[in-house]
């Protein structure tokens, strides 16, 4: 099994492009979704390596996935309460349909700051 060789800078490509992403939904529309592609050009740019330790690298993506996902789930739980209990909060939101394709590039967005976070660690460890 092969990882990228620098895992900053795949987490900061995920940060910038989850963010970018979501500008241009809020500007464009849905069909910025599109700008997603740019993420296929991390293979390309980023050499790999074989995995040393594979139960510690792993892990470490369970617990980035895990934190991830919960955020998430907080963020869509929070955004329903506020679109059926809050109506005055709901007015300042964008429109639901929009909400729904955000999800994905938030979700590469909450990936890459909790990897780069949690990479520090990561690299204690080792």
């Amino acid at each position: 099994m092969k990882k990228y060789k620098n895992l900053q800078i795949a987490f900061l490509i995920e940060i910038l492009v989850g963010f970018g992403t979501i500008l241009s939904i809020s500007i464009i529309g849905p069909t910025a979704l599109a700008a997603l592609a740019v993420l296929a050009l991390r293979p390309i740019i980023l050499e790999k390596e074989i995995i040393k330790d594979e139960k510690t690298y792993f892990q470490f993506f369970y617990k980035i996935i895990q934190s991830s996902l919960s955020i998430i789930f907080i963020m869509i739980v929070s955004l329903i309460i506020i679109m059926q209990f809050i109506p005055i909060w709901s007015a300042k939101l964008p429109p639901s349909e929009n909400l729904l394709v955000i999800i994905l590039p938030f979700f590469l967005l909450t990936h890459g700051v909790i990897g780069l976070i949690n990479y520090s660690n990561f690299e204690l460890k080792e």
